[in-house]
């Protein structure tokens, strides 16, 4: 089952990642503006500190979010497995052969 771009789990990752990027860069701009002096340099600091803040809070936010949601889920399997014990044993038996045939498969290749 492949993840759409509507999940939330997938929303939260790609987030995240786009959060983590700009804070790195933000981070970077801070270190370079360190060496300058002057007024405009002070804004530019004044913004960029901000904008990391900013980004660091949306940051938390979405792990959050993603743990709340990692745990729902993981409630959701447990109550599933509670309710269909033998149907649950089936699906792990045939998703465990296919990515053993997967893994065979793809070890035989030259």
């Amino acid at each position: 089952m492949q993840a759409s771009a509507n999940d939330p789990a997938v929303r939260n990752e790609s987030t995240a990642e786009e959060l983590n990027r700009i804070v790195d860069q933000a981070e970077t701009l801070l270190r370079s503006l360190s060496e300058q002096g002057g007024e405009a340099a002070e804004a530019v600091r004044g913004r960029v500190t901000q904008t990391l803040e900013d980004a660091k809070a949306r940051l938390a936010a979405v792990t959050t979010e993603a743990g709340q949601v990692a745990e729902s889920l993981a409630d959701r399997t447990d109550a599933y497995v509670r309710r269909n014990p033998w149907q649950s044993i089936a699906i792990a038996a045939l998703l465990g052969s296919v990515v053993t045939f997967l893994i065979s498969k793809s070890m035989r290749r030259p």
